[in-house]
């Protein structure tokens, strides 16, 4: 019996124990021996039913999830002198994490060869995706420090509970108590952005403003809704002795608009969502195509495929979208009474919706319509 990638000798317990415990959990399991030299010389340990108790104990104490179903602990003998032997298996909720560090390399150990090493980022990635599966929004977040400061602001007003039970429920929180992605897109750490831009004219030539909006994707929302409100022009026109306010974009459009890009985004890709305000039009450019299956004509009928199906869950049960596929209808029904229409220029990569701004085309139209002088 030699060292290697599944077995480890320790002369007595220290500080690199738990480490070796957690590579093995992380990795394909192995076992530690406690009382054991390099090579292979056997220590006149005492206390060993302590040693093994403080071992196993430390271990439980130190790690999450859980990992006691995976861990046993006994004495045994070797080469006629008693030793404690640990045993762990190979873990089914991988990557389990030092808590006091969480999941960063620091915190989650594999083993190489007969070494543990800490697990480098693409690593942890990867066993987040073998053991969560393939959608972004319910795999483990690599980010545990989370607040929600917004979101629960956002989660009363709505009369939605915010326990870790009703978050566990909505898969905010994963069955071990970690956080998912789900959790860090509603979190006030959520590292993805909203950047908006006002342009002079129908081109980008000329920047008139920008602004980024960071935090929840709740927060952006609110403060991008807010930012646009306030370039959103009211124009007066008359029927018969009625005068009519009527705003660039109507606010619903706007909101849908914004709403859509957030719920249906590919979050694996690190890219922010683009708000661009023209003369003539609004743009709201996400990233990650329209799902297999689907086209511009049924998403215009109310079919719809969610890319991320519970984070879609969730605004459906805050009530800011409809879980029926009415966001893109509703928007082509508040157009309809201009002769006016959404447009989706095709975007390779991405998911592009051109909102035409009805004061500036119904101004263009009146104009062509005078006699010339």
């Amino acid at each position: 019996m030699f060292e290697g990638r599944e077995v480890e000798y320790k002369r007595e317990v220290n500080d690199k124990v738990n480490k070796v415990l957690l590579s093995f959990l992380n990795t394909d399991g192995g076992t530690l021996y406690i009382g054991i030299e390099d090579d292979e010389f056997v220590t006149d340990l005492n206390n060993l039913d302590e040693t093994m108790i403080q071992v196993c104990d430390s271990f439980r104490d130190s790690v999450i999830p859980d990992p006691t179903p995976y861990l046993k602990g006994e004495v045994v003998t070797h080469k006629g002198k008693p030793v404690v032997k640990i045993t762990v298996a190979r873990g089914t909720m991988t990557p389990y994490s030092f808590k006091s560090e969480g999941l960063v390399p620091k915190g989650i150990y594999v083993r190489v060869s007969s070494n543990s090493v800490q697990a480098t980022r693409d690593h942890i990635r990867q066993m987040i995706r073998e053991s969560s599966g393939d959608v972004f929004v319910e795999q483990l977040s690599i980010n545990q420090n989370l607040t929600f400061e917004y979101a629960d602001k956002i989660f009363v007003e709505k009369g939605v509970g915010i326990t870790d039970n009703h978050k566990r429920t909505l898969g905010i929180i994963s069955a071990d108590g970690r956080y998912t992605n789900l959790g860090l897109l509603l979190s006030d750490q959520c590292p993805w952005a909203i950047k908006a831009a006002i342009f002079q004219g129908t081109t980008k030539k000329l920047f008139k403003d920008r602004k980024e909006f960071s935090g929840s994707i709740f927060k952006q929302i609110d403060d991008c809704l807010t930012y646009l409100n306030v370039f959103n022009k009211i124009s007066s026109v008359f029927k018969g002795a009625y005068r009519i306010d009527r705003a660039d974009y109507p606010e619903v459009v706007i909101r849908e608009a914004i709403n859509n890009a957030i719920v249906h985004r590919d979050y694996y890709i690190g890219c922010d969502i683009l708000v661009s305000l023209f003369d003539d039009r609004l743009d709201v450019m996400s990233i990650g195509g329209l799902m297999p299956g689907v086209t511009i004509p049924l998403m215009r009928s109310g079919i719809s495929i969610s890319r991320n199906e519970a984070l879609s869950k969730i605004f459906s049960r805050l009530r800011l979208t409809d879980a029926c596929g009415t966001g893109v209808p509703r928007i082509y029904e508040n157009y309809e009474g201009y002769g006016l229409a959404p447009e989706f220029p095709i975007t390779e990569g991405g998911f592009l919706i051109s909102l035409p701004n009805i004061n500036y085309i119904l101004g263009e139209l009146s104009e062509s319509e005078k006699p010339s002088p």
